[in-house]
C-alpha cells in the first residue's frame, strides 16, 4: 500500500521504511527520476535509520499538481511531508534537481537539515537558453527522443556499451514521467540561482562529483564546496552525472561514511 499526502492541488506519494526511532534520511531523486532511483541505498540504510522518499510532483506516482514549479515550490513539498511525519530535522540526500532542493533547504530552513550528500550539484543553471530548446524539442517529440542526447550527458564514455542493462532500467523509469511533469521540473531547474545565498549554508555537506560529469561540470560542484563554509568535494574518476549507477561502491561508501559521521 503506498502512502499518500494530500496537499493544495494534488497528492504526493512517499515512502517511510526502517527505524522510526532512529535519524531520518530524506533521499531525493533527479529530474525526470522517481523515488526508486534510491532502492539500493534505501535497502541498505533502513536497518539503522529511518528513511523517508517521495515522487517529487509531476514525477512517478505523484500528481502534476499546477504548473510550472520552482525549486523553492518543490521544497516545501518536502518540508510539508517532514511536518506530516513528526520529523523535526533529517539528513539529506539529493541528485541533481534533488541537490537543487537541498541547497535551498539548507539556505531557508537550516533547522531541518543535519548532513547534505548532494551528488551532480549545481547553485545556478550554467546555459539557460539549451532548456528552452530541450523543452520544445520534448514538447513537440516525447521524452524518449531525448534519450541519446541524455545518455551523453548522463554516463561516461563507453558505460552505455558496457552496462545496457543499467541503461535500459534508467530509461525506462524515466519515460514513465509525465512530460508535462518533466518540463515543469525543467522549468524550475532553468530559473534556480542560489548562489547569494551558498555562503549561509553552514550544514555539514558532501558533494559527490562525477569527474566527466556534463550535466553539472565539476567546477560547479567546485564553486560550492568552496562558497559554503562546511562542504567538502569528492571526485569520482570515470563517471559523469549518474556516478550513483557508474560507480555504485564508491559512491554508497561515500555517503554512509559522512551519514554517519566516520569519514
Amino acid at each position: 500500500m503506498k502512502n499518500i499526502l494530500p496537499l493544495h492541488g494534488g497528492n504526493l506519494v512517499y515512502k517511510s521504511v526502517g527505524k522510526d526511532d532512529a535519524d531520518t534520511i530524506f533521499f531525493c531523486h533527479s529530474l525526470g527520476a522517481n523515488q526508486s532511483l534510491w532502492d539500493r541505498q534505501i535497502e541498505q540504510l533502513s536497518h539503522t535509520y529511518r528513511i523517508v522518499s517521495c515522487d517529487l510532483r509531476g514525477h512517478g506516482e505523484s500528481d502534476i499538481f499546477s504548473t510550472p514549479y520552482s525549486i523553492e515550490m518543490l521544497a516545501k513539498d518536502i518540508l510539508a511531508l517532514l511536518d506530516h511525519l513528526d520529523i523535526p530535522s533529517c539528513h539529506f540526500v539529493g541528485l541533481s534537481l534533488g541537490s537543487m532542493i537541498g541547497l535551498w533547504l539548507g539556505a531557508n530552513a537550516p533547522d531541518r537539515v543535519k548532513r547534505m550528500v548532494l551528488a551532480g550539484a549545481s547553485a545556478k543553471v550554467l546555459n539557460s537558453g539549451a532548456f528552452g530548446k530541450r523543452i520544445s524539442h520534448i514538447k513537440q517529440h516525447g521524452l524518449t527522443s531525448m534519450f541519446t542526447e541524455l545518455d551523453t550527458r548522463w554516463y561516461a564514455d563507453g558505460f552505455t556499451t558496457t552496462h545496457p542493462l543499467i541503461v535500459d532500467a534508467i530509461r525506462t523509469m524515466v519515460a514513465k514521467t509525465p512530460i508535462e511533469g518533466y518540463v515543469a521540473a525543467t522549468m524550475a531547474v532553468r530559473d534556480f540561482d542560489i548562489t547569494g545565498q551558498l555562503p549561509d549554508i553552514t550544514a555539514p555537506m558532501l558533494l559527490i562529483t562525477g569527474a566527466d560529469d556534463k550535466a553539472t561540470p565539476l567546477s560547479e560542484a567546485k564553486f560550492i564546496s568552496e562558497t559554503c563554509p562546511n562542504a567538502d568535494l569528492i571526485t569520482l574518476e570515470n563517471a559523469s552525472h549518474l556516478a550513483l549507477v557508474e560507480k555504485p561502491k564508491l559512491f554508497d561508501d561515500a555517503l554512509v561514511s559522512f551519514i554517519t559521521g566516520s569519514g
